[in-house]
């Protein structure tokens, strides 16, 4: 009987084990190498797309990598790699106002404390290269809703769990900021 217990339990471990490695596996392929070759739309119709759909690349040449992007930060977006928020208060880049893109910690984003005010992060979005410098990075609540407001400027707000060796549902968010600084097509 001991065996049997200890066998069911070793093949439970084995498949708990398995299922979380799948879901960090499938979280992490949306990040790719800085030189990397992707294909985001070169046209994006907001209202044609759906939780998920492929959108823009973010490059941020502080952790040497590139970021897919997809529309929605619902599970089909944030599964795959980085989300861009939809709301009333925000906008996709070429529209001028504030882009919001958020990406699990553990998956997407685990360098982000690595970055510094002063780098840069780019958006390709429409065929069009956003490039956005930090201004500000702080750490807020995760209830905080003040982070998600309408902006008058082009600015570009990273959004990620926090602290980052934070085991379950994090209480606080770390949060990068950064100002519009030169388009090019």
């Amino acid at each position: 009987m001991i065996n049997l217990l200890l066998k069911t339990t070793m093949v439970l471990a084995l498949a708990f084990s398995g299922w979380f490695f799948y879901q960090w596996w499938s979280g992490t392929e949306g990040v790719v190498a800085i030189d990397a070759e992707t294909d985001p739309p070169s046209q994006v119709k907001e209202g044609d797309l759906s939780a998920g759909d492929y959108v823009a690349d973010l490059v941020i040449p502080g952790t040497g990598k590139k970021y897919l992007t997809y529309w929605g930060t619902e599970d089909e977006s944030l599964d795959q790699g980085v989300g861009m928020h939809v709301s009333q208060w925000t906008t996709a880049p070429d529209q001028g106002g504030h882009t919001v893109l958020s990406g699990h910690r553990d998956t997407v984003f685990t360098e982000m404390g690595d970055l510094e005010i002063g780098d840069t992060m780019t958006v390709t979005y429409s065929g069009v290269e956003y490039t956005y410098e930090i201004e500000d990075i702080w750490i807020t609540d995760a209830e905080d809703r003040t982070v998600i407001v309408e902006k008058e400027e082009p600015t570009l707000t990273l959004t990620t769990c926090y602290p980052f060796d934070f085991i379950g549902p994090a209480p606080d968010r770390y949060i990068m900021q950064g100002s519009l600084v030169e388009t090019s097509e």
